[in-house]
């Protein structure tokens, strides 16, 4: 599936919570704050329709055509067709971009790579990622990464802070886990999804750990929140985060 620029647009109007200098944006896909960008990666979305960019931006496999950008590279002429890509998308819009294309689904890959060791953990692990990743390609999702943890005052090091900051687990229900604490996210506001990456801390080395936690969020979960100020994004807020299943 190839989804055009109107349909990840469409996308993006999935009850997230997006508050600008403490007031709740209705609809992020037509705020001055965020069109400009909205703009760009809509189009990356649309060149993969046009006869010019087409067989540039896409490719065929079993009767449906999906993004070059999110193939998992299995061969080396893989990572040619993501350069050109790329390379064509940025001379369209004459400029620079990030966090636009596969940058960010690669690091579903490298697990994928070494599923062994996440079935080692656990049986389902392997398989699960295999399935977000299928996910993400046969949907056309733009799918981000929640960065790094809030560190607050700058000169302290994390593990002498708050500790509730941290992103951690509150709570296990037959529904999944409920998460509270926050991760810098730069793409909250346009991503429709994030792979939320453990946190790396003083509690990484403890056995199960509530800090220790990854999984896949949707931006539009209920509970979850993404406050940012003009000119400098602040945390994404997660509570009470529906489960997605685990990496």
């Amino acid at each position: 599936m190839i989804r055009t620029g109107e349909q990840y647009r469409a996308g993006l109007r999935d009850g997230r919570e997006v508050w600008i200098d403490g007031e709740r944006v209705e609809d992020v896909t037509v705020h001055s704050a965020f069109t400009p960008i909205f703009d760009l990666k809509a189009r990356m979305y649309d060149m993969a329709h046009e006869v010019a960019w087409a067989e540039l931006m896409s490719y065929r496999d079993g009767g449906g055509r999906f993004s070059v950008l999110l193939r998992p590279p299995t061969a080396k002429a893989h990572w040619h067709e993501k350069w050109r890509a790329v390379d064509v998308y940025l001379n369209d819009i004459r400029g620079i971009l990030t966090r636009v294309g596969d940058e960010t689904v690669g690091e579903m890959w490298s697990p994928l790579d070494r599923r062994e060791v996440l079935n080692a953990i656990d049986p389902r692990f392997g398989d699960n990622i295999d399935r977000h990743i299928r996910r993400v390609l046969q949907q056309d999702i733009f799918h981000v990464s929640a960065n790094t943890d809030p560190k607050g005052d700058r000169s302290k090091r994390p593990q002498d802070q708050d500790p509730d900051m941290m992103l951690r687990v509150v709570r296990e229900t037959d529904a999944g886990i409920v998460l509270r604490g926050a991760k810098y996210e730069t793409t909250a506001s346009y991503a429709d999804q994030a792979f939320l990456k453990p946190t790396v801390g003083p509690w990484s080395d403890e056995q199960l750990s509530d800090y220790v936690v990854g999984c896949i969020v949707m931006m539009g979960a209920p509970g979850g929140q993404a406050p940012l100020r003009l000119g400098l994004c602040r945390p994404c807020q997660c509570r009470r985060l529906p489960a997605r299943q685990p990496f």
